[in-house]
This record gives C-alpha cells, structure tokens and sequence, in this order.
C-alpha cells in the first residue's frame, strides 16, 4: 500500500505544534555588503495604502451588511450538549435488556472526555485542522473554498470552521429563513458570539454531539453503537476514522450498503492521511488502522440493529409510549433521552409469542385462523409480563398492528364468571338449583339456544358455569339483578359500556382484553382490585427518578369477599378440560358467528388469557368467521385454550403453582337440593347435596328440604330467591341471536 504521506514509509512527520503556538519565521540570507537601500518603489507604498483602506472599507461594510441582515439572533446562554434530543430507551423489568429506542433524533449525548482520543484527533484533521488555533471563521480556508468552488464551478470545498458547522447544525437547523444571505449572516454572527461564550473543548463536545453520521445515528455515541456496537469511549484508530469520515455524505457513504462501504473505505483513507499530515500518528499506525478488517463488527452491528428494530415486544412497547404520553408530553419523550423499565418478562414474552405462533399455525387451514393474542399479568401486582397483540406486528394483511389485548372484542361466555360471582355474593351457592328448559319461550323477545341445543332441566349453578349453559345462565343474569352484575363488573374493572339486555350476560357487550384479565385476576388473589402496571421507574439521562412504581402484592382494594371468590376458583377449576395436573382454573368464550374465541383463567400466581380470529384489512379492516363446512365453528376451549395450556405448561415447566387456601368461613356442607342452602340435620338423603358453601348462622335453624326459604326482591324489582326464578317481564325489540360459550 503506498504511504499516507508519501514519504518513505519510516519517516515521521514532526509532532503538530501545540494549540496556540505560532512558528518562528525562518532566517533568511544575510544582507549583501554595501547593499543599503530597503525601501521599495514609491507606487508601491501607495498600493499598499490603497489596499489597506480598502480592507477596512470592506470589514466595515462587512460588519454593516452582517448586522443587517441578521436580525435577532437566538440566545447561546446556557447552551450545552445535555440540551440535544436524546433517545429515550424502553427496556423490560430486568433494566439491560433493550426493548426499542424511540426518538426525534437517535442520540446519547456523552462528555468530550468520553469520546476516544483517536475520534476527536480524526475529526479535527479531516473537518478543521486548525480548529484550536483560529477564531470562529478561518478566512483563508474561506477564500481557498470560494477559489476552488469559482473555478470547478460547483461548490465542492467546505470552509466552514467546526464552531461554523455546529451553528448550522444545532442553532440554525430549523431555520425557515429563505434568503442564503441572511442565513450565512446569522451564521457568521452566532459563531463569533459561541468562540466568545465557550471554549474550544466545550464546542468541540457540542459538535461530536450534533453531527449526523447516517442510519438515524446524531452523535458520536450513537454512531458507534450503531456502526460497532461499542461506545464512543472505545473506538479505536480505525473505526474513529472511519466514523469521522461519515458526516460529509452519510448516504452516500453509507457502510450497510455494499458500494457505500467501498465509498467510506476511501473516505476512511482520506482521515488516517489527514491525522498523518497533522502529526496525530505515524504512517505506520495509519496503514495498521486501515488494514483492519471492519467488516465483521459492522455485520455485527448491523444485524443487531435490525433485530433491535423488530422489537421483543412491539405492541407492549406502544402501549407503554401511549400510558407515558398520558403523563409526559409526548414531544418531551422523545426529546429527553429517558430511561424506562417496564414489567415485562423476555422469558415469559417469548413464551407467549410461540404460544400463539404455535396455535395460530395449527387451526389455520381447518378453521381459517390468521390471527391470536395473549396477555399475562401477575395477579397480585398486575404486573404485565408478556402481551402479543397479535400473531404478526409487521403483517399488514391481518391488521397486525392493532393490539387486540387492547382492543373491544366480544368475550362470549368468559363473560358469565361476573353474574356468577354475584350470584355467589347475594346468597347463592354451588349447589343452589338453577332452570336449563324453556329457552325459546322463556324470555319473549329473547330467545335462548345453548350450544349442543339441548336442555337439562334444573341443574346446579357449578354445573351450569362448568359446562356454560346459556339457558341457565340468562335465567340467574335476571334473577341476581342486571345492575347488581354490572356494579360488580364496575368494580373489577370493566369500564367499557355494556347494555342493559340480557345478552349481556352471555357476553354480547365488547370489552378489553386487559380489563378482561384484571377482573379475573381479582378472583385468582382472593378479592382484591387489580389495575394493569406496565412501567416500574422512569429516570432521565442523568439518573435522576422521574417516577417509580414498585409491584405491591394485593395493595388494591377489596371489591369482592375471599370466600366467594374461592367459590367460583373452585368452581372454574372443574371448566378446565382435561385437568393440567396442578390447581388451574379458567372459562371459555365463543361468540355465535365464530368471529372472537377466548380462554383465559388463572392460577394462584398467574393470570392468562388467550384470543383467536381471523381479521383481514382488505378491502376495509373487517373480521371472518372461523367457521369451515368440515370442521365446523372454532369454541374458545379448543383454538385459544390450546395456545393457553401450551403456555401454561411451557411456563411453569417441572413447577406446579400453590393451590388457593380455603378461607375459614368456607367448608363442605351437606345442602338442599331444592334451595341449595344448609340442609337439617334430619333431611333424608334423595333431598341433599354435598358442596361448598359459606358457614351458616348457628343460631338460626335449617329450614326442612322440602320447603323454600323466604325469599327476597332481586335489584331489578322481581320477586325470588336464590335458586327459584322468578316471573319475567316481557322484552321489547328483535330477538338476539345467542352466544355459545
């Protein structure tokens, strides 16, 4: 390879002068004897005087055209580097693992000291070799550019200083002035008041912040994790000057396309001979540096860049931006270079995605399915640990972006948990008996089909919940009370709007999955309100804590009574089929057309629910039955149950979760079969029934098997008791289909 001086390869220039110093002028040849005169012509002097006033008239028309033309110029008080727009970074609960950046302009502002040695040198001598030695425009750089750009007639030669370049760039980069020469006063201006106000290092700093350096990188910092994946600090000779060659043409010298790389090599050659003219290195080390072998550790970098770009967890990360921009400005987020650690669990996230993956996968080609979704809280915290919205962020076709854990959709009879567990709160019990007949006639305006079209008479309630009969179900909606149901639904967290009909209760009224999951998270930890947590700390670049939510177990509220949610977990974890081996309980929710399927449930420290469809946004977003003349309809304990328990099993491994403890007031009684209520102790066996229930009053006698209890008024002004329903009102409007379960 030929020298980067041109000189024999073992010669080494002088050192560069130190900052500030000026050379002597060298001694010329002595004066010949007798030679006495040393004035020179007399027109001479006059050219001389000509020439200085001159320059003075121009300096002085100069110094008037400038403050003409630049009008009010910004304030440089209190600038600094810290002022820049930094990239704000999204990382999961363990604070190191990177889930995206997001930024106006990429950028992590660092001090000048540190950046490498090698990288400041590099920059001075390819951008402004004289940069500590002159003021805030260098005129004879100036004059040589204008030459240059004169007589090749385009304008090819930069002239501007670094302090120059850093006005553009950080104070006149939004500038909407249309006039080139109004905008070059301004310039002028500004960088003589910044060599005033700063020092040479504090503009130095400022401007290895500011410059781009291609593919969204603003900064040194930024440049370096992105092109080598180290930081500024680290760089050595030959990737500072490689990187400080990129700024003059960042696409065109783009080292992630193959003909930029060659482009960036030369410019990288460009550099090493200028820091060797300068005297910051040897020829020697030059060639050393440029036969490095860069390209492995770009690859690197540039893959790793991609990957980062394809976020873990993409519609979690949305959600996290729209929950902050509630609390910050959105514009300050993206400015302020924060630091985010969320909830979420990379472990447990990828679990899910391959859950879904998986189970979207194998119902595709019989049922149609392109489409499914996950959520994963910690029951007693609300900690989110994974959401996928759906099966493919980046798929287009399929709506991919719209986060369906997030999203109203139609929970079918994942709904029903809600009337059953105030039923349950207003004096019901497993065993009360519950009517499964008279569908079609039994609601005018409303008829009721259940799922194998069939009707079973008087069943139990856990009966009626484990197997999902609608029959039944709308009967015990009306009988507790539609409103006393909603006040529930209120106070678990279903804030979405819900109709005041009957279909309600077999889940005709959309919600949100993250709803959806934080009510049922009340009933898994025993009756306490559960809100979704997403983000543990905010801090700004300087560490300092902008926010901190630390997990709190069961700090919420206490909306319903522990033993009727252990009443309906112990009920729900008959629903789960085949048993898991270890405590689980859950629901199913299909809706009529086939469009929505659930399954979500919970164990004793984990709650999931999972969602299958087929969507489509072609030609407008809509969604499709998953429904096939072979195969029939997918039911929610099929499609999305099959992607839970793969997730289930997948994430407690050789683990089994603790089952719930049963609250003292909770025991097995012998019960009535007519009311489901505490039997006599004399009651004939034909009339009774083992289950659950809460300890009845010892002072108040059993009521015989054969007779009804008194009965009280339901919130909706019919007469009843638990286990009897009562008369009906008629309904107005169209009948509605039903929902299977």
């Amino acid at each position: 390879m030929p020298s980067f001086t041109g000189r024999p390869m073992g010669q080494v220039p002088a050192r560069r002068r130190r900052r500030g110093s000026r050379r002597h002028p060298v001694v010329g040849t002595a004066a010949r004897p007798g030679s006495t005169r040393r004035a020179g012509p007399h027109w001479l002097r006059r050219i001389l005087l000509l020439t200085t006033a001159g320059l003075l008239t121009v300096v002085v028309g100069t110094g008037t055209l400038l403050y003409t033309y630049a009008g009010e110029l910004p304030s440089l008080d209190h600038l600094s580097a810290r002022n820049l727009p930094q990239t704000t970074r999204i990382y999961a609960r363990d604070g190191v693992t990177l889930l995206e950046e997001r930024y106006q302009q990429r950028r992590t502002v660092v001090p000048l000291n540190e950046m490498s040695w090698d990288l400041r040198h590099a920059t001075i001598s390819i951008e402004d070799k004289d940069f500590y030695n002159h003021g805030a425009v260098n005129p004879v750089r100036m004059v040589a550019a204008g030459i240059y750009d004169l007589l090749h007639q385009r304008a090819a030669q930069g002239g501007s200083t670094i302090t120059q370049q850093l006005v553009k760039n950080y104070l006149l980069s939004g500038s909407a002035s249309s006039r080139s020469l109004d905008r070059k006063a301004r310039e002028l201006m500004l960088s003589i008041q910044l060599e005033r106000q700063y020092t040479k290092d504090q503009i130095l700093e400022m401007y290895l912040n500011t410059i781009f350096y291609g593919n969204q990188s603003f900064g040194v910092e930024a440049a370096a994790q992105t092109y080598f994946g180290t930081s500024a600090r680290r760089l050595d000779l030959a990737q500072s000057a490689f990187i400080a060659g990129l700024p003059q043409r960042p696409s065109y010298l783009n080292p992630f396309l193959t003909e930029g790389y060659v482009h960036a090599r030369d410019r990288q050659h460009d550099v090493l001979s200028a820091m060797v003219r300068d005297g910051y290195i040897t020829p020697a080390a030059a060639d050393k540096a440029y036969t490095e072998d860069l390209g492995p550790k770009l690859a690197a970098a540039h893959q790793a860049a991609v990957g980062q770009r394809a976020s873990l967890a993409p519609h979690f990360v949305d959600y996290v931006w729209s929950e902050l921009e509630q609390r910050y400005d959105p514009s300050y987020l993206l400015r302020s270079g924060l630091k985010i650690v969320t909830t979420l669990d990379p472990k447990t996230q990828a679990l899910a995605q391959q859950a879904v993956h998986d189970g979207v996968a194998r119902y595709a080609s019989s049922y149609k399915v392109n489409n499914g979704a996950m959520l994963v809280m910690n029951p007693h915290t609300g900690e989110v640990l994974a959401m996928v919205g759906s099966a493919d962020y980046s798929n287009a076709d399929i709506g991919g972006q719209v986060n369906y854990t997030t999203a109203l959709r139609q929970p079918g009879s994942s709904f029903k948990p809600y009337t059953y567990i105030t039923a349950l709160m207003n004096g019901w019990t497993p065993a009360s008996p519950l009517d499964d007949s008279n569908g079609a006639k039994a609601f005018p305006g409303y008829p009721v089909h259940d799922w194998d079209s069939r009707e079973l008479g008087t069943i139990t309630l856990r009966e009626s919940l484990q197997k999902s009969r609608n029959i039944s179900s709308v009967h015990l909606f009306k009988d507790v009370g539609i409103q006393k149901v909603f006040t529930t639904a209120r106070s678990l967290g279903i804030n979405t709007p819900l109709d005041p009909s009957l279909p309600t209760t077999l889940g005709a009224s959309e919600l949100r999955m993250i709803d959806h999951l934080s009510a049922y998270s009340a009933f898994a930890n025993g009756g306490h309100r559960v809100r979704a947590l997403a983000v543990l700390e905010v801090r700004d670049p300087a560490g300092a804590l902008l926010e901190s939510n630390p997990p709190q177990l069961d700090a919420g509220e206490r909306v319903l009574p522990a033993s009727a949610t252990y009443l309906l977990t112990d009920i729900l974890k008959g629903a789960v089929h085949p048993s898991m081996g270890f405590p689980v309980a859950a629901k199913s929710g299909t809706t009529t057309d086939f469009k929505d399927a659930w399954y979500i449930g919970y164990t004793s420290d984990l709650a999931v629910a999972s969602w299958m469809g087929r969507t489509l946004s072609q030609p407008t977003p809509h969604n499709e039955s998953m429904s096939t003349r072979a195969y029939g309809g997918l039911w929610g304990e099929i499609g999305p149950a099959s992607s839970w328990k793969q997730f289930i099993k997948a994430y407690y491994g050789s683990k089994k979760p603790a089952d719930w403890a049963r609250p003292v007031d909770v025991t097995r009684l012998t019960l009535c079969k007519l009311t489901g209520q505490p039997a006599p102790a004399d009651a004939a066996p034909e009339f009774t029934i083992q289950d659950l229930a809460l300890k009845p009053d010892a002072a108040l006698p059993a009521a015989p098997c054969g007779t009804p209890a008194t009965g009280g008024t339901s919130s909706d002004g019919a007469a009843g008791l638990p286990g009897v329903l009562p008369s009906l009102p008629p309904l107005p409007g169209a009948s509605l289909p039903p929902i299977v379960p």
